[in-house]
Order: structure tokens, then sequence, then C-alpha cells
């Protein structure tokens, strides 16, 4: 039977009866733009996450994009950011009129290095007229970036921060104050609800949060056209409204994510067991951080040959991300050549993801960790006591 990269599916099981009833209400009442749904949902998702508020649009690219705008982001201006993540990152940055800046990553982690942004900055060799205004770090693969050193250097360069907390709801950082939740410890962090996410919608919806109630209000004001009244508008602004339908959605998944998100942290500790033998790079986790899993991903110089192990019996997986941006043709214009940063480009060219999600059971899991044990070496009994004793292992943490 195919083991499935994500499984929607079974997820949608878990509250179908939840959300039968509640869309039942709302097509009997029709309130499909704005409503009570969608400000239940604002109002738990920044409880979740302890931020004073919650707006939610219609995608994470959205929120990017006017959480920077909202914040006076715009032409002249350069914000720094990774080179490896999704084109969103980047491209809501160029949306602003404002001009992405590639700085490489930390080699375990993946995640912007805080070396790197330090030298960037030191350097003072702007592309654009203004010179950088802010930074986005990426939560890479829901591992949150290291934000209390990065915001040490924003507020030494004068900065504003905006997370890209779009695959990582839920994951926390330790600080002096306790655990901080990703996207709660900048000016704003962004979300998106894409189907596939920790949080996903039945659709593109997102959210940004913030603790700066002026900035939510402007933020609020740009998701819907500028709109003051009805027919009265402040400015223009942008159709980036989150719709009723997917608030219902992500209210029921909301009350599931705690408990899905720790099987997903459970599952990435088995995997690490039953791989921690072989020639792959398994994801780190820092002291103080911790990871929600939204992916699992190996690296080896073998990736292809793993990949079709697992392609061949029946497993799905994928790769996060096979180009960096700088190499895009979309980024093209920006000037980047191959071996600007080596080491975004080597971790694109091994990174493999291994199927994640909260619903894999444990002889899924043991399949998955066979297939890359055989791919590497195909001469291993895995039939024999020690595979058979990973899976009983394995078992009883997952009943834990």
């Amino acid at each position: 039977m195919r083991i499935k990269f994500v499984d929607l599916a079974a997820q949608n099981l878990e509250i179908r009866e939840r959300v039968d009833a509640e869309m039942t209400e709302l097509h009997q009442n029709t309130a499909y733009i704005g409503g009570p749904h969608v400000k239940a949902f604002e109002e738990e998702f920044a409880k979740f996450l302890g931020a004073r508020r919650a707006i939610g649009v219609s995608s994470g690219t959205d929120a990017l994009r006017i959480a920077m705008i909202a914040a006076g982001i715009g032409a002249g201006d350069e914000v720094i950011t990774t080179p490896l993540t999704f084109i969103a990152s980047a491209a809501a940055i160029f949306q602003t009129g404002a001009r992405p800046v590639f700085v490489d990553v930390d080699p375990d982690t993946g995640n912007l290095s805080p070396s790197k942004l330090r030298s960037y900055l030191s350097e003072g060799h702007w592309s654009a007229p203004n010179g950088p205004r802010a930074i986005l770090p990426v939560h890479l693969y829901g591992m949150p970036a290291p934000m209390s050193e990065i915001n040490e250097i924003a507020q030494e360069f004068g900065l504003k921060v905006i997370e890209d907390a779009c695959q990582a709801h839920g994951a926390s950082i330790k600080t002096g104050q306790g655990r901080a939740m990703a996207g709660t410890m900048g000016l704003a962090g962004c979300f998106s609800f894409y189907p596939g996410k920790n949080l996903g919608a039945w659709g593109d919806a997102g959210a940004v949060v913030t603790n700066d109630d002026e900035l939510a209000d402007r933020i609020a004001l740009l998701r819907d056209h500028g709109r003051l009244s009805h027919y009265a508008h402040e400015e223009f602004g942008y159709n980036a409204r989150i719709d009723a339908m997917q608030a219902v959605v992500l209210r029921a998944k909301l009350e599931l994510l705690g408990e899905w998100n720790l099987r997903r942290r459970k599952i990435a500790e088995a995997y690490r067991n039953l791989l921690a033998k072989f020639d792959v790079t398994l994801p780190v986790e820092p002291d103080g951080i911790e990871s929600v899993y939204h992916l699992f991903v190996i690296r080896s110089d073998r990736r292809d040959a793993i990949r079709e192990e697992l392609l061949i019996n029946d497993i799905e997986c994928g790769i996060h991300y096979p180009v960096p941006l700088h190499l895009q043709p979309a980024c093209r214009s920006l000037g980047y050549r191959h071996g600007d940063f080596p080491v975004s480009e080597h971790i694109a060219d091994t990174v493999l993801s291994l199927p994640m999600h909260p619903h894999l059971t444990s002889r899924q899991v043991v399949r998955v960790a066979t297939a890359v044990r055989t791919a590497l070496q195909p001469n291993v009994d895995l039939a024999a006591g020690a595979a058979k004793g990973d899976k009983d292992s394995f078992a009883e943490r997952l009943r834990a």
C-alpha cells in the first residue's frame, strides 16, 4: 500500500463532524466573507501563539507582502532573507517594490546564518538606494531560526524583523522569559495555511500575527481594499481576505494542532533512531529549539538513489528545495551566480524529504526507514533482529 507524503484525508476524518455542523450553519447564514468564524479563528490563533493580534488573509504570500507594506517596506529598500526557501519569500519582497538580498545559511540547520548576516551588514555594500530596512528569517521545515541572534543584529543595525513562519505553526524557542512561539519574536510573523501545512486549510489562506496594534490595524485595512466602511476607503488596499469557510476548517484543526505536532516530533525521533547508524545527515535541533517538523529532511550525496528506492517501494517523497532562490530564473535580475551561496547550493543538491504527517503508523515509518537503509546498504539484513528491535522500540515510544 502506498505511503503518502502528506495524508490530508486522514486529517479530514478527524474534523469531519465539527466541520459538517459548522458548514451547515455557515451556509444557512451565508456569512462567507468575514463574520463570526473569521473573528473567532483570529482570536483563537493569536491565543495559541501567545500573540496580541492575528489577522487572517488569503495566503501566506499575502501575509508576507502585506506585513512588509504595512511596516513601511517599499521601493529603494533591501530586505535580507535566505536563498534556501520557497519562492514566495523572495516574491513577496519583490512585490512590495523592495529588493530581496540573500545571505547564506547555517550548514547544520539550513536556517539563516547570523554570522553571514552580520558580515553582509558590516561590509555595507548595498544593492538598493536605501540599503537594508528589514530581515526576513524563514523557519525552515518547521525549525525556528536563531531569533535571539537575529533580533540582536537587527537592533544593532536598526532593522525591522518580519518572520516567515509559514512552515512553523507551533514551533518554539526557549528564551529568558520562557518559551516563545515562532512568528511572535519579530515585529510581525507570517503564516501560510496551504493545505499541506501543519495547520492547513481546504484551499489557500494565511495570517499575520503581531503584538503591535497599530500595525495590526493597518494590515486589517490593507487586506480589505483599504476599507473604512462599505464604500469608504482610506487607501488603495488589496482583496486579500480569508474566507469564512477556511476559518471553519482552521478552527477545527487548531484544536488538534498541539496533538498533531507532538506526534510529528515522535515520528521524527523514530526516524532518527532508525537511521542513526547510516550514512545520512539527519535534522539537527539546537538546544532550546523545538521544531514541529513540517518536513523531515535528510541529506545524502546518494539522494537520488534513496529517492529511487522509496519510489520503487511506493513511498512518496519530495525535495525541498532543488534550486536555491538565487539560481531561479525569476531572480536572474538580482545578479547572483552559481557559487555565491555554497552552503545553500550543497544542501539543495543533497536534501530529500521523507513522509511526515501525524497519521503515519509505526509500520509505515519502519518501511520508509528500511527503504532508505536498503538504498545505502543493499546487503544489510533488515529482517534480522535489529530491524525487529527498531520496530518494537518505535511502537513503544509512539504509545507513550
